[in-house]
C-alpha cells in the first residue's frame, strides 16, 4: 500500500493542475495513483521518518488539531444558527382598566403573536453563507494539519542532525585515543618530544568534550520531541555503533525524486490547503457583504394581535405589520462588509504569491541540496583520506603531529558538513512529499 492510500488522499497529477481540486483528485488517482504510489513507497524507507500510519495517530491527537476540529463544530453550529435565522416567535400580553367620562370602569386584555420575516433573498444568502463557513472550517483543519506536519518534520530532522553529529564525533573521540596512544608509544621510544603526548592528550580530551556536548544536544531534542509530540515512535533517533552507522550513511546516497521538478510545482499549487482556506475566507467575506447590503432593506416585523376590550363588550382581532426605516447606520456596516471582502480578496492575491514562491523553493531546495550532499560527500571521503595518511605518517615520523591534527580536524569538519547535507536532502525531499499531500495528508472532512 503507498502513501497515498495510508493518507486517504490521493496525489495530484500535472495535467490535472486547472481543474477544481475535486476532479484533480479523482483523474489522477485513476490514471497515476498507483504507479507514484510504487515510487514513493520506495523512498520512504530511505528517508529515515517514524512509522507513517502511528505518526498520523500522533498528529491527530496533538492540541492545535484538537482545537481546529473543534473550530470545524463551531463553524457546523453557526450554519445552523445562520440557517435558522436571528427572527423568533415573541408573544406579548397586556392587561388594562378604562374608565370613561360617567364613571364606568373596565377591565380590558390583548395579546398578541410577532415574529420578524427575513425579506428578499437573505434566506438563502445565509444558508450559503453558513456553508461556506464550514468549508473554511474545514480548509482551517487542514492547513492547520499541514502546519503541524511541517514543524514535525523540522524537529525530526534537526534531531536527526543531531544524533548524527554525535555519531561523527564519538568516531573522532575514537580516532582521537588512537592519535594519543601513538603519540605516547614515541615518546617512550623517544622518537618523539613530549609535547607531543601532551597535545595528543589535550586533542583527545577536546574531542570527548565535543561528544559529551552534542549527546547533551540531542537528549534536549529528544526530549523535547516527547513533550511536544507523545506517543512518536523515536527508535530511528536512537545512537547505535558509530562506525557501522556512519559506513551505512555515508554509502547512501538520498533518493531521487520520480517526476519532473515542473510536475511536483503543479501538484503543490494543484492542492494547497493554505490557498483553499484564502479562497474560502474570500468567498465568505463576498458573500456575507452581499448580506450586509441585503440588510439595507430591514426585515418587517409581522404579528396578529386579539384583544379584550370595554369588559367584552368588545373584541378585537387584528394583523400589524412593523418596518424598521433604514438609516445611515446600515449602510455603514454594507460598506464595512465590502471594505472586508476588497481587503480579504488581496489576502488571496497575497496568499498565492506567497505558496507559489514557498512550492518553487521546495521543488528546487529538493534538487539543489541532494547536489550539494553529493559535492560534501566527495569532499568528506578526500578529507578522510588525508586524515589518515597523515596519520600514518606521523606513526612513522614523516609528518609533525601538529599537521596531522589539523589534517583530523579538517576531515571532522567535512564529515559534519557532509552528514548535515545528506540530512538537508532527506528534509527537502520530505518536505516536498508533506507539500504534494503524498505523505501525511490531512482528511478535510
Amino acid at each position: 500500500m503507498g502513501p497515498a492510500a495510508l493518507n486517504g488522499v490521493p496525489p495530484v497529477s500535472a495535467a490535472s493542475a486547472s481543474l477544481p481540486a475535486s476532479a484533480v483528485h479523482a483523474a489522477t488517482h485513476a490514471d497515476h495513483a498507483p504507479v507514484l504510489d510504487q515510487q514513493i513507497s520506495a523512498i520512504l524507507p530511505a528517508l529515515s521518518l517514524p512509522p507513517v500510519a502511528a505518526t498520523r495517530e500522533v498528529i491527530a491527537a496533538l492540541p492545535p488539531l484538537l482545537a481546529a476540529k473543534a473550530g470545524v463544530e463551531l463553524a457546523q453550529a453557526r450554519a445552523q444558527r445562520l440557517q435558522a435565522g436571528v427572527h423568533e416567535w415573541a408573544f406579548k400580553a397586556g392587561a388594562q382598566q378604562r374608565s370613561d367620562a360617567v364613571g364606568d370602569k373596565f377591565f380590558e386584555t390583548d395579546v398578541a403573536l410577532e415574529r420578524g420575516m427575513r425579506f428578499g433573498r437573505k434566506g438563502q444568502t445565509d444558508k450559503a453563507l453558513g456553508e461556506m463557513g464550514v468549508n473554511a472550517g474545514q480548509m482551517s483543519y487542514a492547513d492547520t494539519w499541514h502546519e503541524t506536519v511541517r514543524t514535525l518534520v523540522q524537529a525530526w530532522f534537526e534531531a536527526q542532525r543531531a544524533r548524527a553529529s554525535v555519531q561523527v564525533l564519538a568516531q573522532q573521540t575514537v580516532l582521537a585515543a588512537d592519535q594519543l596512544r601513538v603519540a605516547q608509544r614515541r615518546v617512550k621510544a623517544g622518537d618523539a618530544p613530549r609535547l607531543d603526548e601532551m597535545m595528543a592528550r589535550a586533542e583527545s580530551e577536546r574531542a570527548q568534550g565535543a561528544e559529551q556536548q552534542a549527546r547533551g544536544r540531542l537528549e534536549v531534542m529528544l526530549q523535547e520531541l516527547r513533550l511536544r509530540y507523545p506517543g512518536l515512535a523515536l527508535e530511528a533517533l536512537q545512537l547505535s555503533d558509530a562506525a557501522s552507522a556512519l559506513a551505512a550513511t555515508f554509502s547512501t546516497s538520498p533518493p531521487a525524486m520520480p517526476e519532473a521538478d515542473a510536475v511536483w510545482l503543479q501538484r503543490i499549487m494543484a492542492d494547497n490547503h493554505e490557498l483553499e482556506l484564502a479562497e474560502a475566507e474570500a468567498q465568505v467575506a463576498r458573500l456575507a457583504a452581499q448580506r450586509a447590503q441585503l440588510d439595507t432593506r430591514p426585515d418587517p416585523l409581522v404579528g396578529v394581535r386579539a384583544a379584550r376590550e370595554r369588559g367584552g363588550a368588545e373584541n378585537v382581532v387584528g394583523l400589524y405589520i412593523t418596518v424598521p426605516i433604514s438609516g445611515a447606520l446600515r449602510a455603514a456596516d454594507a460598506r464595512a462588509a465590502q471594505a472586508q471582502a476588497d481587503a480579504a480578496e488581496q489576502r488571496l492575491a497575497l496568499t498565492r504569491q506567497k505558496v507559489e514562491a514557498a512550492a518553487q523553493r521546495a521543488v528546487l531546495q529538493t534538487r539543489h541540496t541532494r547536489s550539494v550532499w553529493e559535492r560534501q560527500q566527495a569532499v568528506q571521503q578526500a578529507m578522510a583520506q588525508v586524515a589518515q595518511l597523515a596519520t600514518k605518517a606521523y606513526a612513522l615520523g614523516e609528518v609533525s603531529l601538529t599537521e596531522s591534527l589539523q589534517a583530523r580536524r579538517n576531515a571532522l569538519e567535512a564529515s559534519l558538513t557532509a552528514q548535515a547535507a545528506r540530512w538537508d536532502a532527506l528534509e527537502a525531499i520530505t518536505r516536498l512529499l508533506v507539500d504534494a499531500h503524498q505523505l501525511w495528508a490531512a482528511d478535510e472532512h
